[in-house]
């Protein structure tokens, strides 16, 4: 795609890519790979998205079979949301090593579903039925926005500006929030997220099925994961505002 921006969009082509065909040849995006071969990125990206998700539930049940880690996670937000960051830098940062990605990805994962268990130990006593009507709700609105991009067809990464902009927003929010504790806010803020990662779903479906490169699955994977995540925890806070 000639209006593709590689170092806009986080790709980098080194010169010795140039002369594709060689040994150091770039692998093509999945727009400009052939049907058979973006058909088996696609696939491969969903996959380790599914697979990523178990991986997270394990990482709840982890947390709450063992209930010195569930509290570690509880008492110390601020150093699990640096765990978090820092997670989602080394996966991408392995992104091309064999063997190595798949651990990144799903050992982060596993890590956030330990840093929520504390919240999901809190919503189970209280209100139970929250965490399944969440779930669902999840899939609803991941697998709904999905679907209208491949049918759709249409290019969303016009976004990308609102979204990142918003991702900002909601960062800072949520750091002051921590230490303001608001009830009012934290609801307000569980709007915003929700909203926001509904439009990461559709900025990232487009960009994974456009502009990805198809040695990219875990990359592509890891940010369709963030997206459903976000919007799980989002609508789980919502559901339980009180």
């Amino acid at each position: 795609m000639s209006d593709f921006d590689r170092q806009q969009h986080g790709y980098s082509q080194p010169e010795a890519w140039a002369a594709r065909g060689g040994a150091a040849a770039a692998p093509l995006t999945a727009a400009e790979a052939s049907v058979g071969e973006r058909v088996a990125f696609i696939r491969k990206v969903y996959a380790m998205f599914f697979a990523a998700t178990l991986f997270a539930i394990g990482g709840v049940l982890l947390g709450l079979a063992y209930p010195p880690l569930m509290i570690a996670a509880a008492q110390h937000p601020i150093i699990m949301f640096l765990l978090m960051i820092g997670g989602v830098m080394g996966a991408q940062a392995v992104r091309h090593v064999p063997g190595v990605n798949l651990a990144a990805l799903f050992g982060f994962t596993t890590l956030t579903g330990v840093i929520i268990s504390p919240l999901l130990y809190v919503i189970g006593r209280t209100n139970p039925g929250s965490i399944l009507q969440a779930g669902v709700m999840t899939v609803a609105i991941f697998g709904g926005l999905t679907a209208y991009v491949f049918v759709s067809r249409r290019d969303f990464s016009f976004l990308r500006g609102m979204v990142t902009v918003g991702l900002v927003v909601v960062i800072g929010a949520g750091l002051i929030n921590i230490f303001v504790g608001s009830l009012g806010f934290g609801f307000a803020i569980s709007v915003a997220v929700l909203l926001l990662f509904s439009g990461f779903v559709l900025y990232d479906t487009s960009n994974i099925i456009r502009r990805y490169p198809t040695n990219e699955y875990v990359a592509g994977a890891l940010s369709l994961y963030l997206d459903a995540f976000n919007i799980f925890i989002a609508l789980l806070r919502i559901l339980n505002r009180r």
